[in-house]
């Protein structure tokens, strides 16, 4: 008899478990509701890089002042840039890209030298040689418009490994300022986040 006992004691434990993990709690109809759908936030939708947003002397709904100022959103594409961009020390290309892997702006980490795809994303052709060639209504700091000052990529030199991008938001020259450079020459660091 006690055999018998505990096989309908095992029995027992062995169905409560099984209705437990394969059927949701009972409840009445009252209380079970269909799930609502929670629709997107649209500023936290991410941005399409086919999107342009036009700006001019006075606004600029493309670009956001963030972390308390140290930092911009570009709406546009979704980056977020150091806003100040110092003047000097000048790096070599490893130098650059160790000084943004180790910058701390706006209390944040995760800073990187930008692609040369990411970099371009500021340079704006303006009429008149009006440098720096970023868009009207930007809100940087410290951006050179000197022609022959280059801000360094991520990107190493197509057909040359020994030689990275570099731009200039200068206005004279050629319409982008775009080229090469070797990796152990010196030129200026803007930093970003995202991408």
């Amino acid at each position: 008899m006690c055999k018998k006992k505990l096989y309908v004691i095992s029995a027992s434990i062995v169905t409560l478990v099984f209705l437990v993990m394969f059927f949701p709690a009972m409840g009445t109809a009252a209380d079970q509701s269909p799930p609502v759908p929670t629709p997107p936030i649209l500023n936290k939708i991410p941005p399409a890089w086919s999107q342009i947003l036009q700006c001019d002397t006075t606004a600029c709904p493309r670009f956001e002042l963030v972390m308390e100022g140290a930092a911009v959103l570009d709406h546009e594409t979704g980056l977020v840039w150091q806003r100040t961009v110092e003047a000097a020390p000048t790096w070599t290309w490893a130098g650059a890209i160790n000084q943004c892997n180790y910058a701390n702006t706006g209390d944040r980490w995760g800073w990187h030298l930008p692609t040369v795809e990411q970099l371009e994303t500021l340079n704006t052709r303006r009429p008149g040689g009006v440098a720096p060639k970023l868009p009207e209504g930007h809100p940087f700091i410290g951006v050179s418009a000197d022609p022959q000052v280059y801000y360094w990529t991520a990107t190493t030199y197509t057909g040359a490994p020994e030689s990275a991008y570099r731009l200039s938001f200068g206005a004279a020259g050629l319409p982008n300022r775009l080229l090469g450079d070797y990796k152990w020459q010196e030129h200026l660091i803007w930093c970003v986040r995202g991408g």
